[in-house]
């Protein structure tokens, strides 16, 4: 069995071997490649549509590989491919490319002619946010970013999906987590500032599936659960568009922030494969990838593309020396941390006593270092995308994918001086068992499916499209290292803390057809989709939520003597590091919604379009609602200059996690009453006594205008301005206990409770600006690019406090609403994700060697660690990417280059908010990590 298939791991030398054994049998292969007989001829000619005139220098690439040429002066090109249908695409400066398969046989030379038309450098064909014929992004009438994943991950030092678009798309944001519980395994993106759950993603336009995590520790995406882009090899992925435009009312709920179409790869007759390996520059966080992506033709035009990927990616750590108390001192009245003026050079009583004993046990402090920085996760993932012809009408087609992923966290570290989570007595003077405290481990299989399964064709003139689309998550928790104190020396080490689960099917029919002789041309599309959402939580076993120090026991302080439980032992409950989930916490929750749309887009002339959406939507749980857009395109200066704007309405409605999640723990009330605390479910009693009102949708209003310029024929400007008014945010809220609150609480067998409400409206104002410039020197060719994004999220002072929270709150208004939305949630949502992002590029090619550089602008951010911490802005940063690469051979590429080449890091976070200095920098902008250096080699046959 592989390694990471097994709950007990060891460091994997496996992937190393494996890409070595592919290395070495590839190369094995290469000098026999012409011997077999398998390869066959292009030759062809580039030349000017409008005049005829051959075009030097232009490049061709085979599509899917790193294999290309350039023409001669007289527009001819010359290149050796494999046998098969092969997609090749011709470019030029100043020109829009052309893309043409091209059937050749064993030892056949077959000539292609490429008539390549004036005009944008990049006008990259898009297929979201229109239901009509493809449209470049320059020619959209919304927004557009096109980022072809083949050249992304040639040249970028990123090797997951998450990185690769932090870096590529200054609108999107994602950031590793820590000490985060499973957030550490599935990181919260952001487009536009908003959270994870108002982003939709599509898999060849159709919708993907959320991930079973609900983020809850007040990290990024606090109280959302989003998608796991991760899941998905970047290898079985031919090209990104990200639709940075609200669009529930093309595609649902989700869509506020915009959507995000993954089209998958339909490459046939050719083998790729990739080998990553890289390092931090602190010698941590090792990584190997091994990627391969096969495809074959099937039938007359169909075909099967299948993706495998590995991953292994070793942990980071970037903690430190911190002023927490390492051994009970309970006795000289020192508690938790050293005092304020304490320092290793001038030590206060407390550390001079944690020396002694650490030279009397023959320690050091740095054995007791908490773990900060990414998690370890191996990952093995198998993609699937394929059609095949039925008739002359209608094609079958089925696509998805299976990723398995385990992932090993570190939560808090459990020091000696925290009595109550030692599994010893504190009147021990030799534990055996964890004597010096022990370092919990997350341990977490995330296995994420996904199948689609569906039939389109033409019937009179009509193009339609049937489909059903199947996706499930599911999370578990394991928690190594750890202990149930209660149980004492006889608590296991090991604990199953139990799991969450989403499913999601979508069945869904989509009609449309284009009227070429309306007006300049009409397109009018109509369908409907009934989805299924399920949602599960499963317990864990006994040990990891139970305190078993409590006892019934007769109190004899009353008037009789009375039956009551205490709590005998003073030891925390449940498996440290995270307490499980207890069988009163189990969900099984399934709703349907059913929605119909009608989509128009109306050529009122060749330079005029206009676009009209509209959706109903009738969900089982809350009601229906109804959104719409408007969007428009106009031409002028011979297509050089595009103004575009829209106007729409949308919505997201509550998840079934935020509508059902809880997580409750039972503990004692200040009069020593057994009392249930923690996160309670919208449905729960704790809701219905405090006044909750059961979750509505969230509705947005959206607005852009902006426009694309193309003066030259190699340069071209898109500039996009847009507002986000988003009513009813759902949040997390504080906790509320005490006063009056506690009475209403009491009632219901509870002592404290948080929920999620639909607490605030919030508006967001933003600009994007993407320029791009491609020059053809006598040496070789030079793109440049610049990208930036500026974006602000406030919300309104104004509350929507239940009425029975404000009535029994006892405390001051302010106190009131940092509990319902404090300064540390309002600071998450509102500034989070950098206020400005700036992406500035340039690809140099000469022959068979290129040089890519890229520095990213990460904006100010701001966190809170209120109440404990306060407010502190994190200055801008820059980060300096570089890559260059070789071709060793018509087959091979080699790659080598650095992430944040300079190794800069976030400015540290001042003592308040480390948690006495264990937390040196915040997961923010580009991240704690610091430089990562790489080397990639990658194959075609």
């Amino acid at each position: 069995m592989l390694s990471f298939l097994s709950p007990c791991r060891s460091r994997a030398p496996w992937f190393v071997v494996l890409g070595m054994a592919l290395v070495c049998g590839v190369w094995a292969v290469l000098p026999e490649a012409g011997q077999a007989q398998t390869r066959g001829t292009i030759e062809g000619r580039i030349v000017d549509a409008e005049t005829g005139d051959p075009l030097s220098g232009a490049n061709v690439q085979v599509l899917g590989t790193e294999r290309g040429t350039t023409t001669d002066t007289d527009g001819r090109f010359n290149i050796r491919v494999r046998v098969g249908t092969i997609p090749l695409r011709a470019s030029f400066v100043g020109y829009t490319s052309r893309r043409k398969d091209v059937e050749v046989d064993v030892d056949e030379t077959v000539q292609v002619r490429f008539r390549l038309q004036p005009g944008s450098a990049l006008d990259d064909v898009v297929v979201v946010g229109s239901r009509s014929q493809s449209r470049s992004a320059l020619q959209s009438a919304v927004p557009v970013d096109a980022l072809p994943v083949d050249e992304l991950t040639a040249q970028s030092p990123q090797t997951d999906l998450n990185r690769l678009l932090t870096y590529a798309a200054p609108s999107f944001q994602a950031n590793r987590q820590s000490a985060a519980d499973a957030t550490e395994f599935v990181d919260p993106a952001s487009l536009r500032g908003l959270p994870p759950d108002q982003l939709l993603v599509l898999v060849n336009g159709k919708r993907r599936h959320k991930s079973s995590l609900i983020n809850t520790l007040q990290t990024a995406g606090n109280g959302a659960a989003g998608t796991d882009l991760n899941a998905i090899p970047t290898a079985a992925i031919e090209q990104i568009e990200v639709l940075r435009n609200g669009a529930a009312a093309q595609y649902g709920s989700d869509a506020i922030a915009g959507v995000i179409n993954l089209q998958l790869k339909e490459n046939t007759d050719q083998l790729t494969t990739s080998i990553t390996t890289g390092v931090h520059q602190e010698g941590d966080g090792e990584l190997v990838e091994v990627e391969a992506n096969y495809g074959f033709g099937l039938g007359e035009d169909g075909f099967v593309n299948v993706t495998g990927t590995l991953r292994d990616r070793g942990r980071t750590n970037r903690a430190d020396g911190n002023s927490l108390i390492i051994f009970d001192q309970s006795d000289q009245g020192n508690f938790f941390s050293y005092p304020s003026d304490d320092s290793p050079q001038n030590p206060s009583g407390a550390r001079q006593i944690d020396n002694q004993i650490l030279e009397d046990r023959g320690l050091e402090r740095e054995d007791f270092n908490f773990r900060v920085g990414q998690s370890e996760i191996e990952q093995g993932a198998v993609f699937l995308n394929s059609e095949v012809g039925l008739n002359d009408d209608a094609t079958f087609y089925a696509f998805g994918g299976l990723s398995y992923k385990n992932g090993i966290g570190a939560p808090f570290r459990r020091l000696p001086s925290d009595l109550a989570s030692m599994p010893f007595r504190a009147d021990d003077p030799s534990p055996s068992f964890f004597p010096n405290g022990f370092q919990p481990e997350l341990n977490s299989d995330v296995v994420d499916q996904a199948l689609t399964l569906g039939v389109k064709g033409t019937v009179g003139g009509w193009t339609w499209d049937l489909s059903n689309t199947y996706g499930r998550n599911s999370l578990d928790y394991q928690v190594d290292n750890t202990v149930n104190a209660s149980l004492l020396g006889a608590s296991p080490t090991s604990i199953y803390a139990g799991k969450h689960a989403f499913s999601q099917n979508t069945a869904q029919l989509d009609v449309s057809r284009f009227f070429d002789e309306a007006l300049a041309g009409i397109n009018v599309a109509f369908g409907g989709a009934y989805r299924v959402d399920h949602y599960q939580i499963f317990a864990g076993e006994e040990a990891s939520y139970r305190d078993y120090g409590r006892a019934q026991v007769i109190d004899n302080s009353g008037p009789e003597p009375e039956l009551v439980t205490r709590d005998t032992l003073g030891k925390q409950g449940g498996a440290q590091g995270f307490v499980g989930f207890r069988p009163e916490n189990e969900v099984d929750r399934t709703r349907s919604n059913v929605a119909a749309y009608l989509d128009t887009e109306v050529n009122l002339t060749e330079d005029f379009l206009v676009t009209a959406a509209g959706r109903f939507e009738d969900y089982s749980d809350f009601g229906n609602t109804l959104t719409g857009k408007l969007a428009a395109r106009w031409s002028l200066a011979d297509e050089q200059l595009n103004l575009r704007g829209s106007v729409s309405n949308g919505f997201r409605a509550p998840s079934l996690h935020q509508l059902y999640f809880n997580d409750v723990k039972t503990d004692f009330d200040d009069q020593g009453r057994l009392a249930e605390i923690g996160t309670f479910s919208n449905d729960s009693e704790v809701a219905r006594v405090l006044g909750v009102p059961q979750l509505d949708e969230e509705q947005s209003r959206s607005a852009s205008v902006g426009f694309t310029a193309s003066p030259t024929d190699n340069f071209d400007l898109t500039v996009d301005g847009y507002r986000i008014r988003i009513e009813d945010r759902i949040v997390l809220t504080g906790e509320f206990s005490g006063g009056n609150i506690q009475g209403l609480l009491q009632e219901v067998g509870a002592s404290g409770a948080k929920f999620f409400s639909n607490a605030v409206d919030t508006e967001t104002l933003g600009l994007d600006v993407v320029a791009t410039y491609r020059l053809a020197t006598p040496t070789g060719d030079l793109e440049l690019s610049a990208a930036g994004n500026y974006n602000r999220t406030e919300a309104d002072d104004e509350l929507n406090i239940p009425q029975t929270l404000r009535d029994n709150f006892q405390g001051t208004t302010e106190e009131l609403r940092n509990t319902y939305f404090s300064p540390k949630e309002r600071a998450l949502l509102e500034k989070s994700s950098p206020r400005t992002k700036l992406n500035l590029s340039a690809d140099y090619q000469i022959g068979p060697a290129s040089l890519f550089l890229r520095t990213v602008r990460f904006g100010e951010v701001t966190r809170n660690e209120f109440p404990f911490g306060s407010e502190q802005v994190h200055d801008p940063q820059w980060v300096l990417d570089a890559t260059v690469s070789y071709q060793l051979t018509e087959e091979a590429r080699l790659s080598v280059g650095a992430n944040n080449l300079f190794d800069n890091l976030p400015d540290e976070q001042i003592f308040p908010n480390s948690f006495v200095g264990v937390f040196d920098y915040a997961p923010v902008q580009q991240g704690f990590n610091g430089a990562f250096y790489f080397a990639r080699l990658n194959i075609q046959l």
